[in-house]
This record gives C-alpha cells, structure tokens and sequence, in this order.
C-alpha cells in the first residue's frame, strides 16, 4: 500500500487576489508532487507577526506529527534577517526568523534550529518575496525528504516573542488582554491551569468593567454583559454576545484582567 503525501501547511499575510500564495504552491509542487497542501490562513493583517504566530501556535498542533508548517509574514524580507527551520518534537516549521515560528516551536519543545543557507541549487534570497523563492523551496525539499543538514548549518540562537505570563497570587490572578480575533473577543494570557479548578469570585476588565464567568457564548445572549470562558485555546477569553468587545469598548491589547477567585 503507498504511503499517505506528506502534509504541508501554509500561514501568510499575502491574501489570495495577487497570486503570492499560489507562486508558492507551485514552487512546492515543482519539486514534488507527492504532498498535500493545506491552508491555515492568508488573512493575516499585513505585516503583523505577532497574530501570524498566534495563529499558527493554534492551528500547528492539530495537525498529524511530521507535518511540515510554512509560515511567511516578513516585513524584514530582503534585510539581513535569517530564515529557520524548526525541528520540534512533532513538526517542522519553516519561515523568518522573526518570531512568527517561536509560539509555535516553543510549545511543542524545539530539538533544533537550522539556518537556511541563503543560496543554493533549489533556493536564493530575493529582496521581495522569499515566500516563493526562498521558504516554499526549502518546505518542498524538506517534505521531498532532503536532511536537515543539507538545509544550512545550526543556529547560534533564535527570535522569539517574549510572553508575559500572567501573576498568581493566593487568590489573585493579574493577567492582560494579548491578543483579539475577528470577532472582537479580547483572548488573554491568562491560561486555564492558572484557575487550579477553584471557583471564580469575580473578574475585572480595566478594574473597573466587570465581567461574568460563562461555559460558552449563548449564556450572554439578550443582555449585554461581558462574558468570560475558557476557550479552545485553553486562555480566559472575554466577550459580548453577537458585538465586538474590542469595538465597543476601545479596547487594545494590554488592558489589564483581574481575576478574584474563592479562597481555597
């Protein structure tokens, strides 16, 4: 029986009306065909590295071990910064080195860093779109099955984002909004390990604002309280029921979350 294609993800901000993504595509597939191709997202913000790499930290671990996770957002294309491939327990990822991969590799536990060499037989730098001749070449060798040491040589070090963790304390939780989706709900550093399965006694957005603790969306719906749940992503999520948080209250990432939990 023939083995299944390797699997292969995209993450970029490059949208889909200029052709970007699919130069991409067929230089991958100009190198081999035996690979299955899938969409995480194009619909990254221009140039936002920071929800590229959320995004991907998201998606990434669904995918079966042995995938390999391509990821351009590079505002930085055609300067000096390095491109990666990220050897983690589960995958490999490949992209800048800028922090897009970091989330992601991070929480998967990195095994090895390599950096692409910047020119070979099947790939070069250009000073505008490394997703095409750069990144997706060494994506399609690599699921082509060429060795990491044949990439370029190991990495002195790597970019990464730093996460401020939220504070716990006796019963206080003081974390922050990180991060916002296209819905408006603000998603917090706040993770559900943090809870240590005790009851929440109240939740405070800005010190201020209250918010009350949910098991999901509908438990909002006729009124116009802030809920607060626990996500798929396992973080505090706060929300309104049909409206955008982030628009109707101003809100920006930053903005402090407490969290008052019944004494143990």
């Amino acid at each position: 029986m023939n083995s299944p294609p390797r699997i292969l993800t995209l993450t970029t901000d490059l949208g889909t009306a200029d052709g970007y993504v699919g130069a991409m595509k067929g230089r991958i597939l100009s190198i081999t065909q035996d690979v299955a191709i899938h969409d995480i997202s194009h619909e990254i913000p221009p140039q936002d590295v920071w929800r590229g790499a959320w995004c991907l930290r998201r998606a990434g671990p669904r995918f079966p071990p042995g995938t390999v996770h391509l990821a351009v957002v590079d505002p930085d294309v055609g300067s000096m910064r390095s491109g990666v491939v990220i050897e983690t327990e589960h995958y490999l990822l490949v992209g800048p080195d800028n922090g897009l991969l970091s989330l992601a590799a991070r929480d998967d536990g990195i095994r090895r860093v390599v950096e692409i060499s910047e020119e070979s037989e099947g790939w070069r730098k250009t000073a505008s779109f490394d997703g095409a001749t750069l990144f997706a070449p060494v994506a399609g060798f690599l699921v082509a099955g060429m060795p990491l040491d044949d990439i370029g040589p190991d990495a002195e070090d790597l970019v990464e984002w730093p996460e401020e963790e939220a504070a716990v304390e006796g019963s206080v939780i003081e974390g922050s909004i990180v991060l916002f989706d296209r819905f408006g709900n603000a998603i917090t550093n706040i993770p559900a390990s943090a809870l240590q399965d005790r009851r929440i006694e109240r939740i405070f957005l800005r010190a201020s604002r209250e918010a009350y603790f949910c098991t999901h969306y509908a438990q909002l719906a006729g009124n116009s309280r802030i809920g607060a749940l626990i996500n798929s992503d396992d973080r505090l999520e706060l929300a309104l029921y049909g409206k955008s948080l982030q628009a109707k209250l101003e809100l920006r990432t930053g903005e402090p979350v407490r969290v008052l939990l019944r004494p143990a």
